[in-house]
């Protein structure tokens, strides 16, 4: 699967009421587990012993779990659930009707396009088991290999940090427009060059 080697091939099916039974769900994503997800089944795992790559010093081992798929609605609250509970790197594969698509839990879950199935491929770096985690969720979330100096959880926070200051730069900037108190409207003026300025820096680094 993903084009991945036959050494990490598990296919072991995981029941799904050990999941919604035993993870403490709201009743919406209990709920999902039933009416949104076929099947669970772990694909691939990908460690020292199955690739030869050097374990490393976050990541020692990540799994690739298949998540067949009873519609095209991914249950991002239930992978997340999954994700949180494992102590290993996760990495899904939701199929259905011929198509795949692929999700890593980076801070939230961050979900792929739907693509045709057989032609997912995902790439491993021979380095370490850390760099091979940042080159496939990176290769989820970013359709790259990964940037220097920034793993992929700390590019996503700051995409994440970015998208927020953009949230609260909009609201400032609404109510320095509506505002009639010159001094109050000042200083709304400086909050939006600052927050103008953070968001510059933030995204000249990227």
């Amino acid at each position: 699967m993903l084009g991945l080697p036959s050494t990490t091939e598990v296919d072991r099916v995981l029941p799904k009421r050990a999941f919604y039974e035993h993870l403490q769900l709201d009743p919406a994503t209990r709920r999902s587990f039933v009416d949104d997800i076929e099947s669970l089944t772990v694909r691939n795992s990908i460690k020292p012993s199955t690739t030869g790559i050097p374990a490393g010093d976050a990541v020692q081992e990540v799994l690739v779990l298949e998540v067949a798929l009873k519609g095209a609605t991914v249950p991002k609250a239930a992978l997340a659930a999954i994700a949180r509970s494992n102590p290993h790197r996760l990495l899904f594969a939701c199929t259905w009707d011929g198509k795949a698509c692929l999700a890593v839990l980076l801070g939230n879950l961050v979900v792929g396009q739907w693509q045709d199935a057989g032609k997912l491929a995902l790439g491993l770096d021979p380095i370490g088991m850390d760099q091979t985690w940042d080159r496939m969720a990176s290769q989820v979330a970013y359709g790259d290999e990964g940037r220097a100096g920034e793993t992929v959880e700390e590019r996503h926070a700051t995409d994440e940090k970015i998208e927020r200051l953009k949230e609260q730069l909009a609201k400032v900037e609404t109510r320095h427009r509506k505002e009639k108190q010159f001094a109050r409207r000042n200083r709304l003026f400086d909050e939006v060059k600052a927050l103008q300025e953070e968001i510059r820096q933030l995204e000249e680094g990227r």
